[in-house]
């Protein structure tokens, strides 16, 4: 690949920026420490602000766990570059990897086919919704409606709880290199102490190989893969919570976007949650 970064943002309507990793000071020329907490905005072409600010707005408020944008971003010499993002939304923080837009190449397509919804900004300021995968187009044509609205900038309304991580791609282990706070609420998964460990020590033992063969697809095709496994709490206690995921991979790591998905019991009359 080797034409592209990670970027996290907060879920503020100024989309500060959190992190970035340190391939951006390749296509950009921006060090780390030069972007991180600045106004997303400061780096967009402002031809594509009032596009991006319809999409952020959708990805906050809808917690769309995956979408892609084309648009215009700022280099440190003042030019602008063309990218693309995949952005996945993670609770309080957006995911997003990013790679130099090329519509024509293979990469691109496999993203395209991959992700939910397609959106790219046009030189003229308007918003083309490219591609989504809802049949109806009436669905498509509500991709961009919220029903809420940030409240003094933040997100004032209850959110579903995700935790995300960044992997080391580079490991046949994928050790952990970065985990949000919310993983130990949901998984007791801690932050600080766990980094470094290998994201298979928390996967049942059913799971693994999938799992592996579809960390591997992310990688080799950029794809964006869902991955669905118990995620072990306690193995000596049999503890577990199935999880279901999101993954897009850049060479400075895989990003993945988890949420607890319990098992429901269909019968006749109800669908009713059964305990794990």
């Amino acid at each position: 690949m080797e034409n592209n970064w990670i970027t996290i943002y907060d879920n503020s309507s100024a989309a500060n920026i959190v992190y970035v990793s340190d391939s951006i000071t390749d296509h950009t020329g921006w060090e780390p420490d030069e972007v991180i907490g600045k106004n997303g905005y400061y780096f967009f072409h402002p031809g594509d602000h009032a596009s991006l600010h319809k999409v952020h707005i959708a990805n906050v408020m809808n917690e769309k766990m995956s979408s892609m944008v084309s648009y215009r971003l700022l280099c440190k010499d003042g030019s602008y570059i063309s990218v693309e993002t995949v952005i996945h939304y993670c609770h309080d923080v957006l995911m997003a990897t990013n790679f130099l837009f090329d519509e024509n190449s293979e990469d691109h397509k496999m993203r395209a086919n991959s992700v939910d919804e397609v959106f790219a900004c046009l030189p003229d300021g308007s918003l083309e919704l490219i591609g989504a995968w809802n049949d109806q187009q009436e669905k498509m044509q509500r991709s961009l409606t919220v029903r809420h609205d940030w409240v003094g900038e933040r997100v004032a309304h209850s959110q579903e709880l995700r935790f995300c991580l960044i992997l080391n791609r580079f490991t046949d282990a994928l050790s952990l290199v970065y985990i949000s706070k919310l993983a130990y609420e949901l998984v007791g998964l801690d932050p600080e102490k766990d980094v470094g460990r290998s994201i298979f020590e928390f996967v049942g033992e059913r799971d693994v190989m999938t799992l592996q063969r579809q960390f591997d697809m992310a990688k080799e095709f950029d794809m964006v893969v869902r991955l669905r496994f118990d995620w072990i709490i306690n193995k000596e206690k049999g503890l577990s919570e199935p999880v279901e995921a999101i993954t897009s991979s850049t060479d400075d790591g895989l990003v993945v976007v988890l949420r607890l998905s319990p098992r429901l019991f269909v019968n006749d009359d109800q669908l009713k949650q059964v305990p794990t």
